[in-house]
């Protein structure tokens, strides 16, 4: 069932629940005009007549009370919006002197070189402020360490600065709390003054031990405010200060004075010099005899317009009552409320109206992302006009020239999820999908915009054929303001452009494999399908046994893998692998790694998990020659550093000798031997299966059971008694490590050497 027949269903539904009631009183003819007339008209002449009575004092009383309500309104509007803007810049500072590593490093460090470093940073950041913060005409840190000033722009000694009088204050016991009254204010000598608002911050916030922030606010910018929200008609807002003291505006002509709690300021209002009775003075007979034509010509006019307005109510009640009759049977009489029924049904019609509509809006927002997804996960066989349906059905009118699909991919995402919460990361990707949507409709193109996962996101935009020549030119417009807003880059995945969306799909999946290769052309890219050379795998698995040598020089300390490892680079380079290849290359040389260094008992942090870290963070090749190496010519130092001078081979030969001789001892373990021949028990595990194809518990298992086998042929002991003199402390571990390796019972295989021993007698 669609949304619009669900709503004419649960239309239909009101109306006859309502109307059945109605139709059962029965409607007579012009009823509804009667009824308008003798309701309207004497409502009519009683307002005229109240109106030419007390109209005077109703509007001076009126007049009054809303001009006093509005200049109340205005003045608690004014406080508040300035309020709310002196503590958000209040709170940015203080989110500043929480957050800003980069602050605290600065008054902290106490190399000269990092000093001014850090400073520089600063800078940045309390230009940031600036820039973002309109109402913010400066920001500056005093150090009380060194003495030095550093705002947005500069940075100088406190001798220098223009503001060194109002900074010596800051050490004194008149320390100022909150925001200040108009103070002048400029940065150098041949500045002009500024008069501001001011606020300051001791770093750190409690103890202020390092120095201050001072955040200055023009007052030119709060009085174009206040100048903005009233006009000379209606009168003035005025400001004053904490003393009470005139800031600007009309002082003195205040019909009242709001003041705020968090600033200490009071705003007042004053009136215009026009009123509204100014035109009292002129009622005359003209206006009399007017006053009498109009009510004659209302009277006229409410009569004419309830007949013309009664016909279509009538006849639209006519045939609500009448398909109700029909459908129930049923009537009542003394039906007195017809506009009721009729008001009831109208509402719930707009209501229901008003529902289905965002329901429809909420169910396309949805589907659009569901196409998302069956594009990532469509194949050829939805090479069909589908994909052109299901555009239409999502709101597109299919009016274009052609489609182009791109994705977008968060680089060094790591870094990116570990520097931002995952709120700050909802807001970063949040403002990509508005900056997508800005740019391509600056251009008048129409995109859609999904985010797939953590780090990238799909777009489809829609070309005409002007479009098509600065589709590139959008592209590198969304990279630089990404670059420079957020402070993070994107690389794009594109592709050629459809003329039609039958292969909307292929053309997805093309834009997702070009950023596969990502590794190669780099970050902060746009990296087009045509361009690349895709490498098959079977290309690729020719390294392994590249991969292979380079963990076997590691197990022997060759230094030479190294070079090994060069040329491997230098292959992926040359032959443009993906990231997918390149990922697949590194995975398999540190499980090549595991694999031969695994027994070695190295001391200290796990080296694999070193290796898996560093292979995880690559996007690109220099990533592989710079932490992944690293990482490799660390490990290949610890490995260099344990290797010793003693035969492997001989040590694993004697702890078998020793096996086969001391097999009945029950606490026979590979620890055991590890500490009699001062070998890690693991690495003497590791050379048991290189050298013999088998690993030491199973060759304990094998030797007990053969030995075993033969007191079972040769002797009349008991189960319990050969499974102690082989070694085991309990029967049931004997009798179940016999069945696996024998594959029977130990009592069955006792009873067939019988029944053999007693046939062959």
């Amino acid at each position: 069932m669609t949304v619009m027949e669900y709503s004419e269903k649960y239309v239909q539904s009101i109306l006859t629940s309502t109307v059945f009631e109605s139709r059962e009183n029965g409607l007579k003819p012009n009823r509804i005009f009667v009824k308008m007339i003798f309701s309207y008209l004497p409502i009519f002449y009683s307002v005229v007549v109240i109106i030419f009575v007390v109209s005077t004092i109703l509007i001076h009383e009126s007049s009054q009370k809303q001009t006093l309500k509005t200049k109340q309104a205005l003045a608690n509007h004014a406080v508040a919006i300035l309020e709310q803007t002196f503590k958000s810049i209040d709170g940015s500072v203080i989110n500043e002197i929480d957050q800003n590593e980069d602050l605290r490093k600065y008054l902290y460090t106490k190399d000269r070189f990092e000093k001014y470093y850090y400073a520089n940073k600063v800078s940045d950041a309390f230009n940031a402020l600036v820039v973002n913060n309109k109402w913010i005409n400066s920001v500056y840190l005093y150090s009380i360490a060194d003495e030095t000033v550093i705002s947005s722009s500069i940075s100088t000694r406190v001798e220098a600065f223009g503001d060194e009088a109002f900074i010596r204050t800051l050490s004194s016991d008149t320390f100022p709390v909150g925001w200040t009254n108009k103070r002048e204010y400029k940065e150098l000598e041949y500045d002009r003054l500024v008069s501001v608002f001011s606020i300051v911050k001791p770093f750190p916030l409690f103890t202020a031990e390092k120095g201050y922030i001072v955040v200055n606010v023009n007052v030119g910018t709060v009085q174009q405010l206040l100048n903005e929200m009233t006009n000379s008609d209606v009168g003035s807002l005025n400001l004053y200060d904490k003393e009470g003291l005139p800031l600007f505006g009309e002082q003195g002509k205040d019909m009242l004075l709001v003041r705020s709690d968090y600033l200490g300021w009071s705003v007042g209002t004053s009136i215009g010099q026009s009123g509204p009775l100014a035109w009292a003075s002129t009622i005359s007979m003209w206006w009399i005899v007017f006053g009498l034509c109009a009510v004659l010509m209302g009277t006229l006019a409410i009569i004419l317009i309830s007949f013309k307005q009664s016909k279509p109510i009538e006849e639209i009640s006519r045939q609500i009552l009448s398909y109700v009759d029909q459908a129930f049977g049923k009537k009542k009489k003394d039906r007195n409320d017809d506009f009721k029924f009729i008001q009831s049904a109208l509402q719930h019609l707009i209501k229901d109206s008003s529902q289905s509509k965002q329901h429809l809006k909420e169910n396309i927002n949805f589907r659009r992302q569901q196409l998302f997804q069956e594009l990532l996960n469509a194949d050829d066989a939805h090479a069909r006009p589908r994909w052109a349906i299901e555009l239409k059905e999502l709101g597109h009118s299919g009016d274009y020239a052609a489609i182009s699909i791109f994705v977008i991919e968060i680089d060094n995402y790591s870094v990116f999820s570990s520097r931002y919460v995952e709120r700050d990361q909802d807001l970063m990707k949040f403002a990509i999908s508005c900056v997508v949507k800005e740019v391509f409709e600056a251009q008048g193109v129409e995109v859609w915009t999904n985010w797939m996962n953590q780090q990238q996101a799909a777009c489809i935009a829609f070309l005409g054929r002007e479009h098509l020549q600065t589709l590139s030119d959008c592209w590198r417009e969304l990279q630089s303001w990404i670059g420079q807003n957020l402070k993070l880059t994107v690389t794009l995945g594109v592709t050629e452009t459809l003329e039609n969306a039958d292969h909307l799909h292929v053309s997805f999946h093309k834009a997702l494999n070009a950023l596969d290769y990502k590794s190669v052309y780099g970050s902060n890219a746009v990296i087009a399908y045509e361009n690349i050379d895709a490498k098959g795998q079977g290309e690729v698995f020719e390294h392994l046994l590249v991969i292979r040598s380079i963990g076997h020089s590691f197990r022997e300390g060759d230094p030479k893998w190294s070079s090994t490892l060069d040329e491997l680079i230098g292959t992926m380079r040359a032959r443009s692998y993906s990231r997918t290849n390149i990922s697949n290359l590194l995975q398999y040389l540190v499980y090549q790694l595991y694999k031969d260094i695994s027994g070695l008992p190295l001391q200290g942090e796990d080296p694999i998990k070193r290796l898996n870290e560093a292979a995880d963070a690559v996007e690109t090749i220099e990533d592989i020659e710079g932490p992944f190496k690293a990482a490799l010519e660390e490990l290949a130092e610890r490995i260099y550093a344990f290797r010793g001078k003693q035969s492997n081979k001989s040590i694993v030969y004697e702890a078998k000798t020793y096996i086969e001789d001391h097999y009945d001892d029950p606490d026979l373990s590979l620890s055991m031997l590890g500490e009699k021949f001062e070998i890690h028990s693991s690495y003497l595990s590791r050379l048991f299966k290189e050298e013999f194809n088998e690993n030491f518990v199973d060759m304990l298992a094998r030797v007990r059971i053969e030995r075993a086998k033969a007191l079972l042929e040769n002797s009349n002991d008991t189960l319990q008694e050969i499974a102690a003199k082989v070694g085991y402390t309990h029967y049931f571990s004997f009798s179940r490590v016999f069945k696996k390796l024998e594959k029977m019972p130990v009592s069955q295989y006792r009873k067939m050497m019988d029944s053999q021993s007693d046939h062959l007698s």
